[in-house]
């Protein structure tokens, strides 16, 4: 899993830079020109190469079989550690693509704060930056997952609150930041977040198949998708009031709900975990 992430960050390292010379040499559609080119490939080794898997049916398969929105919601409310789970994913995916939409508009007004209005971004090389932080972020995991001293409880709610640390770092600098210091400030808080972006998708993926079942994990995974996108929607629909600062803001807060979920999640195996009195 770890080595599945780091390879999609070192691809998108790549195609950042492929992307800025697109960019440079065709406008802003060149990136867009680009893609096509590599969709099509993409496509074609898929027809020449895949093989069609079908998982073998028994008699006994068939649609009542599945398990129902209804039994989800039962399975979750049976177990407050899903619902935890369950809420990490949506609050940290929901801070996360708010953050997506808003990084281009906040870096490309810190950088006229510090060079000028004619001053231009390089969205390219941020963006491979950026990834080279998801890649360092998914290493790094890797690396605490061989160790025999951390949980990946512990590790993920570390992380959770780097990204709120980090986060409302930014959100701050887009605020109040200076010309003289609000560029490098908020790189770094943008670069630190990005590591723990890193972090996050092997982690919640081996969260969850801790802690959810596999007879109903789609749907319960579906369930918490509602509330996702529901705040990143509503966040983009009021922007023009929230502004970037505001949106960033919303992302921190919601950064900072999915690490109280982590710390009730730890505090709720400790429970368990205590020996019963005699």
């Amino acid at each position: 899993m770890v080595q599945a992430y780091a390879g999609d960050a070192i691809v998108a390292i790549i195609a950042g830079q492929l992307a800025s010379l697109a960019a440079t040499q065709r406008g802003p559609t060149g990136p867009f020109e680009l893609s096509t080119g590599f969709l099509a490939a993409g496509g074609l080794l898929a027809a020449i190469l895949w093989k069609e898997n079908l998982a073998a049916k028994s008699p006994s398969d068939d649609s009542s079989s599945k398990p129902s929105i209804k039994e989800a919601i039962k399975v979750v409310r049976d177990d407050p550690k899903i619902m935890m789970v369950g809420g990490v994913q949506s609050l940290f995916e929901a801070a996360m693509y708010i953050f997506v939409l808003q990084w281009p508009p906040a870096i490309a007004a810190a950088i006229a704060k510090s060079f000028g209005e004619g001053a231009g971004t390089p969205y390219g090389t941020v963006f491979s930056c950026f990834m080279a932080c998801c890649l360092f972020g998914s290493t790094l995991f890797g690396q605490f997952a061989k160790m025999k001293g951390p949980t990946t409880e512990g590790v993920t709610t570390g992380m959770l609150a780097v990204a709120t640390i980090a986060m409302s770092t930014a959100t701050y600098t887009v605020s109040t930041a200076s010309a003289a210091s609000g560029l490098p400030a908020l790189i770094a808080s943008f670069f630190a977040f990005e590591a723990c972006v890193g972090m996050y998708f092997p982690s919640i993926g081996t969260l969850r198949s801790k802690y959810i079942p596999d007879s109903h994990r789609s749907v319960i995974m579906n369930l918490f998708g509602i509330p996702l996108n529901v705040l990143v929607v509503s966040v983009f629909m009021f922007v023009k009031y929230l502004g970037v600062n505001g949106a960033l803001g919303v992302s921190s807060s919601a950064l900072a709900l999915a690490t109280l979920c982590m710390v009730k999640l730890n505090g709720a195996i400790a429970k368990k975990s205590e020996p019963v009195a005699a």
